[in-house]
């Protein structure tokens, strides 16, 4: 059975006049997809829970302006703005790269490096059977940085840091695959048939991504901000199965 996610006002991280960051849950959408079955969706719950306490729109109105997004399957910090000069300036602080961003991934073997930096280019796959999806594109891809360390070692399984210093679509995992450490379990840029050997019995059904935190300077009190999210409960569940198991 399916555990109910929380309503959004138990998973506030901040709220200002200015702007709110929530826990997203992994299975939630952010903002509507384009074919628009989907009816759960975070923008909108959490703009009902606004308005219920009173939050009005702005003159363009609007009240509630997600600034970056996190695929379906991740979890972590989420960011929205309340009003118009509010989404113009964050999102500026993510196009400049003054928005710091970590993820936790859980990544396929044991690399031979404790920190590394790829700064492989990347492109959108063009097409009704390639869209939503990025490709490594040495020739004509934009440019695209993730600084990787590693956090924790299991065996053939890695627990690392990622930081994208640049914001290209689906970089992290499309990055880990390229330097031969793709996330355990991803659908789309994973080792198909890849399983632990030291882990066999481990079950994922989303991607082992979580969007860990953000650090910025609040672009109205200019005060430093960093949001931060726990786990979830199934990337809780796999991290406590690896420690408990001995090393070989």
């Amino acid at each position: 059975m399916t555990k109910p996610i929380p309503t959004p006002s138990r998973r506030i991280l901040i709220e200002d006049e200015h702007l709110i960051a929530v826990h997203k849950r992994a299975g939630e959408l952010v903002v509507a997809d384009r074919f628009g079955i989907e009816k759960k969706i975070l923008l909108h719950e959490l703009g009902d829970y606004l308005r219920a306490q009173g939050h009005q729109p702005d003159a363009s109105g609007r009240d509630l302006y997600p600034v970056h997004r996190l695929d379906r399957e991740t979890s972590g910090v989420v960011l929205f703005a309340k009003h118009e000069e509010a989404h113009r300036r964050l999102s500026k602080l993510f196009e400049s790269r003054e928005m710091e961003k970590m993820y936790w991934a859980f990544a396929a073997g044991s690399p031979p490096w404790d920190y590394s930096k790829v700064t492989i280019p990347l492109s959108r796959a063009e097409g009704k059977q390639g869209r939503g999806r990025a490709l490594v594109d040495l020739q004509a891809g934009k440019p695209a940085e993730t600084e990787f360390f590693v956090h924790e070692r299991f065996q053939d399984i890695c627990w690392m840091e990622a930081y994208p210093r640049t914001g290209r679509l689906h970089q992290i995992r499309v990055h880990l695959r390229a330097i031969g450490h793709p996330l355990i379990h991803d659908s789309a840029y994973g080792t198909e048939g890849w399983k632990s050997k030291e882990f066999p019995d481990l079950k994922l059904t989303r991607t082992p991504l979580h969007a860990r935190f953000l650090r910025f300077i609040h672009p109205f009190t200019e005060k430093p901000v960093e949001l931060s999210c726990p786990l979830d409960d199934d990337m809780r569940t796999l991290l406590n199965i690896m420690r408990k198991t001995p090393s070989l």
